[in-house]
């Protein structure tokens, strides 16, 4: 067996590293100089980094593809704020040499424990129609093996093996959290919920997971949105009695998510569970988004420049120690 090396979290500046990687992604590109080089993403349980194959860049990659375990050696160093290594030798390894357990990016989190806080929270669900809802859905054929394996996103958030279910948790928790704050807003505690549940249920048909995470067909020219939305839909046509006008606002609150027709969303949020669950969402996935894009910048650094937050984020933690 060969061994793993150092994990992406273990990565510093000015060290030379050996180790083994998932390839996500792999570019061969041309330089202002006419030579080709090789843009990869690197990704082990821990994260992923980037790596850039500079010697020889056409023959080393282009025997290896998205999905492929391979060792490298090389050099890692800081860019724009980040570590990413400049890789001198890279070679593709069978699968049968590693230990694949320590190579597909996995939530730190107890999945089973956190499946079972999830039941914990539906169980709290009142509405008899809302409660069958949840059950249907978690029921049909290979959900809830698959929601508690998906990704919540293909990068910067929850972008691992039970991301998803992480991701639902949180909100749920937060909605538990703020309930008795805005109680008297007249806010339906079993929508935020159920809400919490089902808005990115789509995911399981949007990212393919097994080895790296990938958009699908169907999540590329379809969409979660839409997905979480036929879902429940379909779902409902089946629950005998189920209210006209409860139908109507869980929907929105699906299709109002994201919040802004910009980011996605089909509708903007007109009620006030749709737009406290639009919060809610955007709120865990910017946190998880900025602790994860700080963690992976160098100590020394003070700032890391996020392309998709536009903005500098300042990395230091204040210690009154």
């Amino acid at each position: 067996m060969i061994s793993k090396g150092r994990f992406v979290t273990d990565l510093h500046d000015g060290e030379g590293v050996r180790a083994v990687f998932m390839l996500s992604e792999r570019r061969i590109l041309v330089a202002r100089n006419g030579k080709p080089y090789a843009k990869l993403l690197l990704t082990d349980k821990s994260g992923d980094v980037l790596a850039i194959v500079w010697e020889d860049a056409r023959q080393q990659v282009s025997p290896i593809s998205p999905g492929d375990v391979v060792g490298i050696r090389g050099n890692v160093e800081s860019y724009e704020g980040r570590v990413q290594i400049r890789v001198e030798k890279i070679v593709k390894l069978k699968e049968e040499e590693v230990d694949m357990t320590a190579l597909v990016p996995t939530t730190g989190k107890d999945i089973p424990a956190m499946m079972d806080e999830v039941d914990k929270h539906l169980a709290g669900i009142r509405s008899v129609h809302l409660k069958a809802l949840v059950d249907m859905v978690l029921a049909g054929d290979g959900i809830r093996d698959a929601f508690q394996k998906a990704p919540a996103a293909k990068g910067i958030h929850h972008n691992y093996i039970g991301g998803l279910l992480e991701h639902t948790l949180y909100i749920m928790r937060t909605v538990n959290a703020l309930y008795p704050i805005y109680a008297h807003l007249g806010l339906n505690k079993d929508l935020l919920i159920a809400g919490a549940l089902l808005h990115d249920m789509g995911k399981i048909y949007e990212y393919s997971f097994s080895r790296i995470i990938e958009m699908t067909p169907m999540g590329r020219l379809v969409g979660h949105i839409y997905l979480s939305t036929h879902i429940v839909d379909q779902a409902v046509s089946k629950i005998e009695g189920f209210p006209d006008e409860l139908r109507l606002q869980l929907l929105h609150i699906l299709l109002g998510h994201h919040g802004q027709l910009e980011y996605g969303s089909p509708k903007l949020p007109m009620t006030k569970e749709a737009m406290l669950l639009h919060m809610l969402d955007d709120l865990d996935a910017k946190l998880i988004g900025f602790s994860a894009i700080i963690g992976a910048t160098p100590d020394e650094e003070e700032f890391a420049y996020s392309d998709i937050y536009g903005r500098y984020l300042y990395t230091k933690v204040y210690d009154e120690d």
